[in-house]
């Protein structure tokens, strides 16, 4: 299919990319250096199917190879696909407090497992990678970095800056929202989602 090509191709960009980012960060060590990888198939950031198969499409079309050939000392660990549940705490807050942004409950329970999920890849390893589809998921990327790494710099590039809010955006789609949950400035516009307990102020 067109998106599988897709998906191979960008695979094969990707290796020379990769090749020179991981030689320059090793050309002064000859140590081992060690990545996790987390898969993410969520795709309810937004209201189209198809970007949840992407982690394991990548996978298919020799992502781990790809990534291997940037550097024969690298040490790869795959930890499969994250889970996750809501709970009730979560469907509260999307009843009383963000109905208009859709999916908030499963966008809240995935990012949170996938912060805790970070912090144990980067106990474990050098380097972490998150695939996945929905860009909603780059709220859990950043918070359990930043819950690892409190000094932690980052360049956001999309085409998009993702700083909707819940009281702003006229589709309600969480995808285009991740960056609102980590920035201090915004915190008291989701004051109900308990993000002091789980996303340090950055």
């Amino acid at each position: 299919m067109w998106w599988t090509r897709q998906i191979a191709s960008s695979c094969q960009r990707l290796s020379g990319q990769l090749q020179l980012q991981f030689q320059s960060r090793c050309l002064s060590t000859s140590a081992k250096q060690t990545l996790g990888i987390i898969g993410v198939p969520f795709a309810k950031g937004q209201s189209k199917q198809g970007v949840e198969l992407a982690p394991d499409l990548l996978r298919q079309n020799k992502l781990r190879e790809v990534l291997q050939s940037s550097d024969e000392r690298l040490v790869i660990t795959d930890y499969g696909n994250l889970e996750y549940a809501t709970n009730e705490t979560l469907l509260q807050q999307q009843r009383q407090h963000y109905h208009h942004v859709r999916n908030y409950a499963d966008f809240m329970a995935c990012n949170l497992a996938l912060i805790e999920q970070v912090q144990q890849i980067l106990k474990e390893n050098e380097q972490f990678l998150t695939i996945g589809g929905d860009h909603a998921i780059g709220f859990g990327s950043v918070a359990g970095h930043l819950q690892h790494t409190p000094n932690l710099s980052l360049v956001w590039i999309d085409a998009h800056a993702d700083i909707n809010l819940h009281s702003t955006s006229q589709s309600g789609n969480i995808h285009g929202m991740p960056v609102s949950f980590l920035l201090q400035q915004l915190r008291a516009t989701w004051r109900h989602a308990a993000l002091d307990k789980i996303a340090p102020n950055w």
